[in-house]
């Protein structure tokens, strides 16, 4: 399987108040020269805001049905939120490197 490269050009807030991101295809050639270092091609990726970002992907209970949630199995009763699976699909973009303005402690001396 093959992962991606997405780099993000700006984000807006359309009717309704949906959040719309235009997102542009990119290259792992990009993304390695922004991160400073070699990407793992198996995994997707986003430049976004000038820092590389990897795709982090879990399950969980369903927050739809939660109430009926099952301690054992980590699941709800089901709903049509999450097709009656009692679990949810979630996403986000984690960085690949937290990035401080403060420099670096510097080493004692001796």
């Amino acid at each position: 399987m093959a992962g991606s490269v997405i780099e993000r050009l700006g984000t807006t807030i359309g009717k309704g108040g949906v959040i719309e991101h235009d997102d542009r295809p990119s290259t792992f050639e990009k993304a390695e020269r922004v991160a400073g270092c070699k990407l793992d091609h198996r995994r997707n990726y986003a430049i976004i805001d000038g820092q590389v970002f990897e795709s982090a992907t879990w399950s969980q209970a369903c927050s739809g049905c939660y109430e009926g949630y099952n301690s054992e199995t980590a699941r709800g009763f089901g709903c049509d939120e999450c097709g009656y699976t009692g679990r949810r699909r979630n996403g986000a973009w984690v960085p690949l490197c937290i990035t401080t303005t403060d420099p670096p402690p510097s080493k004692p001396a001796g």
